[in-house]
């Protein structure tokens, strides 16, 4: 089926391109797609929305530091709140009124999603302060999650699967805590492991000692990586690991 272009113009987004071409994209499908794609998609979500917001001056832009909220309305319970002032982020573990948790509500910048089933216990609040720490505060890009993955959108209560972090709302992912990182131990949450983007693959395979290493085909343990074998084939650490990638990764890093 032809796209046509000034549809495609008039209308970039992700939900009209689904329409068209007659497909859904879930969450999964984004944070799996190949890195380069990805980066395209976020290019032009961002290019399409700096115009919007030049032709609407009255609207704000999501860049700016805005006022975390103490609470978003949406007829959640908050059982937790923590927030990281430098990033301006406030993270809410949340459950229905009918006691089914539903993972912690993540609000910066202005919008608001959900992390499914993810708690902030002090192994992810460490991982995170780490990230802030090291130069990538930010926990959304545009297209990432979808739009309808936010505060009122459709899949909003459902929640996104992962937690990713950037520099900026339009730079891709840098690393990931997603479905295949959620795990459990005696019972509580354990990070399993941490995703870093295929994209900037020049530094995951020689983070960990400072020279080039092959992937292990083994369990993934503590001093080695492993690639993913579905999606975009992005790189999989141990959470033992992070500080010193992410440490390695933000001295060394270039546009890519």
């Amino acid at each position: 089926m032809q796209i046509n272009n000034d549809i495609v113009q008039s209308e970039k987004n992700l939900s009209v391109l689904e329409n068209l071409m007659g497909i859904d994209i879930s969450d999964d499908e984004l944070l799996n797609m190949d890195p380069e794609l990805l980066l395209k998609i976020q290019s032009y979500l961002k290019e399409y929305r700096e115009k919007k917001k030049h032709e609407e001056t009255l609207a704000p832009s999501v860049e700016e530091s805005v006022t975390v909220p103490e609470h978003i309305s949406d007829d959640l319970t908050v059982l937790r709140t923590w927030k990281i002032e430098e990033a301006d982020a406030l993270f809410e573990e949340v459950e229905t009124k009918q006691g089914k948790f539903l993972g912690t509500r993540i609000t910066q910048d202005g919008r608001t999603y959900i992390a499914r089933k993810w708690k902030m216990t002090e192994q992810v609040k460490e991982i995170l302060l780490k990230s802030v720490e090291t130069g990538f505060p930010k926990f959304w890009r545009y297209g990432q999650p979808q739009d309808s993955y936010f505060t009122g959108g459709s899949n909003y209560l459902k929640g996104s699967h992962h937690i990713s972090c950037s520099s900026r709302h339009d730079d891709p992912w840098v690393f990931a805590l997603g479905a295949e990182s959620l795990g459990k131990e005696k019972g509580e949450q354990k990070v399993k492991e941490v995703t870093f983007n295929k994209i900037y693959e020049l530094y995951w395979d020689s983070a960990l000692t400072g020279e080039v290493q092959d992937p292990t085909e083994g369990p993934l343990e503590e001093g080695k990586y492993k690639i993913q074998k579905f999606g975009g084939r992005c790189f999989s650490m141990h959470p033992k690991d992070f500080r010193k990638v992410i440490e390695y990764f933000a001295e060394n890093k270039v546009e890519p």
